[in-house]
């Protein structure tokens, strides 16, 4: 029985320590983990949901002046990331500050991201890559301007492809010896993995990535690429493995985004076993 209340206080002792030091390591985990603790009490506010990080450069000033110190709050709803919500994003392994410009009503919801050093380089980013918010900021003198209207930025794929899909090939062979079959599933033992498409005109600024459903961890593929009509279809494939230039994906579900100009073109789901 001793031992038992040994262990039951080291646990509790434990329990208080990781809670204190929750500003630390916190901050790194998605959000979906705290949506159970949205509005819930200030006690768990204070001890769970609330967080402060200083301003270390000169990305969001005047706005923010740098080292200032932002108060943020990591449990929120869809209806708290409203346009002008200041943020902290994960842009891969690195947290940004931005501010929600644009809101696409798209599935999943796709916000638009800038800060005030380069107000209309906006960037594409989920609510699994929101890390904190605040709406402690006079955001009235901003230097972005609000030129489009959001619906301008949903692109319909229609116009600019005649087709684009998922395909396989076996592994180890290359496409000038086989036919790609179109398809959402892939095994990393069996198959190739590539991405078809069939451009209407000359593509430029063409981004790819793949999205883990469950990490909601990006992998981006290809950066501001050119898409010309030939050869038409346009085809690429990588082999899964860990090695460079090998597509580093395990067992799970993802999702292939196509972008051009950081505007999302296509998003398709697909499986890998």
């Amino acid at each position: 029985m001793k031992i038992i209340r040994i262990l039951f206080k080291n646990l509790l002792v434990l329990i208080v320590f990781l809670v204190l030091a929750s500003p630390l390591w916190l901050k790194f985990l998605p959000s979906k983990y705290f949506n159970i603790f949205v509005n819930k009490s200030l006690v768990i506010n204070k001890l769970v949901c609330n967080f402060s990080t200083k301003i270390s450069g000169e990305s969001m000033d005047p706005i923010i002046t740098p080292g200032t110190a932002v108060k943020l709050n990591r449990c929120f709803d869809q209806k708290d990331l409203t346009e002008n919500t200041v943020i902290i994003y994960k842009d891969n392994s690195i947290l940004r500050f931005g501010i929600i410009r644009h809101i696409l009503p798209l599935d999943p919801i796709v916000y638009k991201i800038s800060d005030e050093k380069s107000p209309e380089n906006l960037h594409d980013i989920v609510k699994e890559n929101i890390v904190g918010i605040t709406h402690d900021f006079d955001l009235s003198k901003t230097k972005y301007q609000f030129k489009a209207k959001t619906e301008s930025f949903i692109l319909f794929s229609n116009e600019f492809l005649s087709d684009f899909y998922l395909a396989k090939i076996p592994k180890g062979m290359g496409i000038e010896m086989t036919t790609p079959e179109k398809t959402t599933i892939f095994s990393i033992q069996k198959d190739k993995f590539c991405s078809v498409i069939f451009p209407k005109k000359k593509l430029f600024g063409v981004d790819s990535e793949i999205i883990d459903d469950k990490t909601q961890k990006i992998i981006p593929l290809g950066k501001e690429g050119i898409f010309d009509l030939q050869p038409n279809p346009n085809i690429n494939c990588s082999e899964f493995g860990s090695s460079q230039g090998m597509l580093n994906l395990k067992k799970g579900n993802y999702h292939y985004r196509l972008l051009i100009n950081h505007q999302v073109l296509q998003n398709i789901p697909f499986i890998v076993n």
